[in-house]
């Protein structure tokens, strides 16, 4: 399944307006690249929303903000 960029965009907006810049950098590196996508896929085809999904990710990664 392929995320619409649309709600990635979205999650990715709520952890940079939420955690800045250096969380989201770190979300969106290549270590993290796998297990993003498959959250973000698993949030999307239970219709979760951005801010859960983003805070979901972040949980997930075990990254503190």
């Amino acid at each position: 399944m392929k995320v619409a960029a649309s709600f990635s965009d979205e999650v990715y907006g709520y952890i940079l307006s939420q955690y800045g810049e250096d969380m989201l950098i770190r979300v969106q590196s290549n270590q993290n690249n796998e297990i993003v996508n498959k959250l973000l896929e698993s949030s999307a085809r239970d219709s979760d929303d951005a801010q859960h999904t983003a805070n979901k990710i972040i949980a997930m990664l075990r990254i503190n903000p």
